[in-house]
């Protein structure tokens, strides 16, 4: 038989109080209309708003899209712009969809080059040129190098410089000649001659030994016949003496010589150096004609120097020059290391760096390992970062990416400021390795995009000193926009555009429809849609799945529906396991009659990606004392601040109501029956309520209704979030355990636009197998869980006697009197 779900449920407990008419009338004017609980989007308002040839820019964003303008238009320092919102609301998009707009504009590009450093090699020079202009210097350096080797290869075949450069090593050789012809004839008159003896390392040196009977002997030798009586000791002792008087004057003539030939050598290379200086002032000379900046100039005249000064380095392989060629030439300090090259540039660089380190940033320098073992760099081993190569355009970070690292989030606010970089070696505990460079900072002229999620900017504005003069502009991407024609009309040209580009099948609009009431539903407001595009664009792209493989030409409602119940089915075990120990017995829930100090409150589980709710057993025992309201919870370490805060304001609304005119003298205690995680929110502060009073009045409530909804201290009932969750979920336990007709939740009445229920809850309530209250009091809630009149103050200040109200006051009272009678130590 069909139960009337106003009608009051027998107390189990205690002896209720019958209902007067008005409690009827209460119940009556506080169940939902179900003509409320419609809601839906029918094929008739998808057709009479689809446009499948419409364009449009980022949906329900305009705040947003107002500050990524303006922060890209500024170009004061510090108008970097930092970007909030939850995943999915198209941030990226719009990134890129609005800096496209600017990325015409080449004016701010630079090629970035170093180069060698003549005067301090360690700290490499950097040069900047107009876009392309970099390697055009490069092409010229190389271009000089090749001239001056060309010309000294010249001068092989210039007679007048031949003729000057043999007549310079003729008289060379013949001074040397002469000084040891005239030497060595003198020895010779003595007894010596000028031999080539090996060392013990087997390398040949220049030595004097004496000649004896006409053959050239060793001293060792000579010893030993003087030793057999063969020569005379006076005549070994003198040969001794002038040997050394000769190889200290032979050592004097080779320092002359080497001295002299050192003079020869410096007097062909300033023979070479005026024979190509012409050559070599006419080549920078055109090379300066192309390049207005001054340091390049300055580092062309320091190049210019230091290669007449180092000519001999260009000298091919077989030169007639007296010096022996050097194994490798180190002409490489004259090449150019072009590290941003912007000669292919059509447009400003836009660079998204989704893995950012050190020296992804700034830059690194390279290093090759030696034979011996040790590390070699040098300017041409120096390589760009993202700050360089987005230099010009803009560069798109993620704030967790960046900020948890403290010395990377320091050097990039200190880029910023600077407004330049510095290619270092990356910080860390390893020493920095030997032969280390310091190039010159680069000047950089970029916008700075930092994303991140909501709150962020707010917190680092407030403990961060610098960052609110680097991030002057924050842009908040909202996670919905209002329902209208317009944004629904949006809503469909975006799907029909997921499912153009991607080649999807075509959309029904029976499936629009869907699409726009999950976008509802994730809004959780009737009168907003989502904009978490990327999730509505999952849902297509899942209902394209199920569509082919069910054969069809395109996708309706049928497959987005079971598109989200195939999520269902993935996403809801803990749900089905909760399910499984309510039914078992194992939870203790119940879902008719009623009871003291017991109610169902609900609860939300959310997995992030999933969320569901349950109903969970809320009880309530008190006693004379004075301890106030004990959170069992809190007392366990299993109580939020939040939830804290709803105790406390539960204390507060029991003193304000009742206790005026005696002192409120309870220990009560409240408890989330069977819970072991932490519970958090005050969605369920009502329920506590409820429960509360139900114990200190001793009236039963009814168990076959499930309460959500906050309080404040005047008793007045605040809505909540999840509210859709929530009903569905009481109602699928109902479902599960028995549906009696009676069955219902009791919900804030501000929460009216937050119910978007399934078609399957709508339905229960629309044939009256469920229902759903709406309340805005405590007391509105009372009396329908208890049947009983809350009641109202007189004027005389009592409560109507035998109204849940004047029970309340009534046990309150008379704890204090208890209190009292047994408190006096």
């Amino acid at each position: 038989m069909t139960r009337n779900p106003n009608a009051a449920v027998p107390a189990t407990a205690a002896t209720p109080v019958n209902p007067s008419e008005d409690v009827d009338q209460h119940l009556r004017s506080a169940l939902l209309d179900p003509k409320l609980v419609r809601f839906g989007i029918s094929e008739e308002d998808v057709r009479a708003l689809d446009d499948a040839e419409r364009g449009f820019d980022i949906i329900g964003q305009p705040r947003a899209l107002r500050a990524l303008h303006l922060a890209v238009q500024m170009r004061g320092k510090g108008y970097n712009l930092f970007v909030t919102g939850m995943p999915g609301t198209g941030k990226r998009s719009a990134i890129r969809q609005v800096t496209e707009q600017y990325r015409g504009d080449l004016s701010r590009l630079r090629d970035y080059a170093y180069v060698y450093n003549f005067h301090r090699p360690d700290r490499p020079r950097l040069l900047t040129f107009a876009p392309g202009a970099g390697t055009q210097f490069r092409d010229a350096m190389h271009a000089l190098v090749k001239t001056v080797r060309q010309n000294l290869e010249a001068l092989s075949q210039n007679e007048r410089f031949t003729s000057k450069r043999d007549q310079i090593i003729i008289q060379a050789e013949g001074h040397e000649n002469r000084a040891l012809r005239d030497f060595e004839g003198r020895i010779g008159r003595e007894g010596f001659q000028i031999v080539q003896v090996e060392d013990h390392d087997e390398q040949q040196r220049t030595d004097i030994a004496p000649v004896y009977d006409g053959e050239t002997t060793s001293f060792d030798a000579i010893q030993k016949r003087v030793n057999g009586g063969e020569i005379d000791e006076s005549w070994w002792r003198n040969a001794r003496e002038k040997y050394y008087q000769y190889m200290d004057e032979m050592n004097q003539i080779f320092l002359r010589l080497r001295s002299e030939r050192g003079r020869i050598e410096q007097k062909l290379k300033d023979l070479r150096v005026a024979a190509i200086e012409p050559g070599v002032d006419q080549a920078f000379a055109e090379i300066k004609a192309g390049f207005a900046d001054p340091a390049i100039h300055r580092y062309l005249d320091d190049a210019r120097s230091d290669i007449l000064e180092n000519v001999d380095w260009f000298m091919p392989p077989q030169s007639d020059t007296v010096r022996d060629e050097p194994e490798s030439l180190p002409i490489e300090r004259y090449d150019v290391n072009v590290i941003v090259d912007h000669r292919y540039s059509t447009e400003a660089p836009l660079v998204f760096e989704s893995h950012p380190d050190y020296q992804k940033l700034f830059g690194l320098q390279e290093y090759a390992m030696e034979p011996g073992g040790e590390t070699r760099t040098s300017f041409m081993m120096l390589r760009a970062g993202a700050l360089l190569n987005a230099s010009g355009g803009f560069l798109v970070l993620r704030a967790e990416d960046i900020i948890p690292h403290e010395d990377l989030w320091n050097a990039l606010k200190r880029a910023i400021g600077d407004a330049q970089a510095e290619i270092r070696p990356t910080p860390g505990p390893l020493p920095v390795p030997v032969g280390a460079l310091k190039p010159e900072p680069a000047p950089i002229d970029v916008k700075v995009i930092l994303s991140g999620p909501d709150s962020l900017y707010d917190i680092l504005y407030n403990q961060d000193d610098e960052f609110g003069k680097l991030f002057k502009v924050p842009a908040e991407f909202d996670s919905m926009m209002n329902r209208s024609p317009e944004t629904m009309r949006e809503y469909v040209g975006f799907s029909r555009l997921i499912a153009r580009e991607e080649k999807l099948l075509p959309l029904h609009p029976s499936a629009l429809a869907a699409i726009m009431e999950y976008g509802v539903r994730l809004s959780e407001f009737r009168d907003k849609l989502s904009t978490r595009f990327s999730q509505i664009a999952d849902l297509i792209r899942e209902a394209d799945h199920w569509a082919r493989g069910e054969g069809m030409s395109e996708i309706n409602r049928d497959m987005v529906d079971r598109t989200l119940n195939e999520r269902r089915y993935l996403y809801n075990l803990p749900e089905e396991k909760i399910d499984e120990q309510i039914l078992s017995g194992e939870l203790l829930i119940d879902v008719r009659g009623s009871a003291v100090g017991r109610i169902n409150g609900l609860a939300i589980v959310d997995r992030g990606f999933y969320a569901f709710a349950r109903p969970m057993l809320i009880t309530a025992r008190t006693a004379p004392g004075s301890d106030g309201i004990i959170n069992i919870e809190r007392e366990s370490g299993l109580s939020g601040e939040l939830h804290d805060k709803g105790i406390y304001i539960l204390e507060g609304f029991l003193q304000s109501k009742y206790a005026r005119d005696f002192p409120l003298s309870i220990t009560a205690s409240v408890c989330f029956e069977q819970s072991y995680v932490e519970v958090d929110g005050d969605s369920a502060s009502s329920a506590e309520v409820y429960v509360l009073l139900s114990a200190i009045a001793d009236v039963p409530l009814r168990q076959d209704i499930a309460v959500t909804g906050s309080v404040n201290q005047m008793g007045e009932i605040q809505p909540v979030g999840g509210i859709s969750e929530k009903v569905e979920g009481f109602y699928q336990v109902c479902l599960q355990m028995g549906i009696t007709t009676t069955q219902g939740v009791i919900i804030p009445r501000q929460n009216l636009p937050n119910l978007i229920l399934s078609h399957k809850v709508q339905q229960a309530i629309q044939e009256g197998h469920f229902h759903i209250w709406t309340v805005q009091t405590i007391d509105e809630g009372m009396q329908i869980l208890t049947g009983v009149p809350s009641g109202t103050r007189g004027p005389r200040g009592g409560f109507e006697p035998g109204s849940v109200n004047a029970l309340v006051e009534k046990r309150l009272r008379s704890m204090a009197h208890q209190v009292k009678s047994f408190g006096g130590n």
